[in-house]
């Protein structure tokens, strides 16, 4: 099995207008997506499109299209122009814990049959029911593992930063410890940073439930954090609140159900 757990902290930076910073213990889930249906079978407390304590949906993710994960993502790449040849995808992201979750950003490797990434993917969700699927792109000749991506700003998350700026992200291989880094860039300055960090376990069960026994509440805390961050950043250090524009790129999705 190529899927893994990755137990380790999430972290963010806001260097603009003011430094607010925070750091919180998570772990999150690295599922190769072919391996879904026999972790199903695998996994006592996991479930694959059915409720067990911890499970994962095709439905939780993208759009509302029939299909899986995988399906779904490749529709969207070809949408994008995209004709490199995905043979496996590996999703990090927190998976349903007693059919609740939210994620506030999953990331896809796309992965050719070579084994080499050929593109990569980040699903935003924000807590007005709207999510965003940003396929960021290399540079023309700063290719390959270690070389950033870039994605121009085009969702609404925090109500404390317009949509202005670009993304950059930094993924770390599949192979070593869990590493993703997102820059939001504007007019050159560094305006926020957020760092997904872990160190990987195999996923087994006996490690499934040592860390949900270790961390029962954390899949709950996601969204509560949040609020509680927001209220520190409008009434501790005033910062200017940006009301919610209508989203207009066609590649966010507003969930109604």
């Amino acid at each position: 099995m190529k899927s893994k757990l990755f137990s380790g902290f999430v972290e963010h930076t806001r260097f603009q207008p003011m430094r607010h910073e925070f750091r919180y213990r998570l772990y999150v889930y690295g599922f190769d997506l072919d391996e879904l249906t026999g972790l199903d079978q695998k996994l006592p407390l996991f479930g694959y499109n059915r409720f067990r304590p911890v499970s994962l949906h095709d439905a939780d993710y993208l759009d509302a299209r029939p299909g899986s994960i995988k399906e779904k993502l490749i529709s969207f790449l070809a949408s994008d122009g995209s004709d490199a040849p995905v043979s496996s995808v590996f999703l990090i992201t927190s998976a349903r814990y007693f059919n609740y979750a939210f994620n506030p950003v999953s990331f896809y490797y796309c992965v050719n049959n070579q084994g080499n990434i050929v593109r990569m993917a980040a699903e935003v969700n924000n807590t007005f029911g709207e999510r965003h699927l940003y396929l960021p792109k290399q540079k023309d000749g700063d290719t390959g593992m270690g070389k950033p991506y870039y994605a121009t700003k085009a969702f609404h998350v925090s109500p404390f930063n317009n949509l202005e700026g670009e993304y950059e992200f930094s993924f770390s291989s599949l192979n070593d410890d869990l590493d993703i880094k997102i820059k939001l860039v504007r007019e050159g300055s560094e305006v926020f940073a957020a760092r997904l960090q872990g160190k990987p376990l195999p996923l087994t069960a006996a490690n499934q439930l040592k860390l949900v026994l270790r961390h029962p509440a954390i899949p709950y805390l996601t969204k509560p954090r949040i609020i509680m961050e927001a209220a520190r950043l409008y009434f501790q250090k005033h910062m200017k609140y940006h009301p919610k524009p209508e989203p207009v790129s066609p590649m966010t999705i507003k969930r109604t159900g």
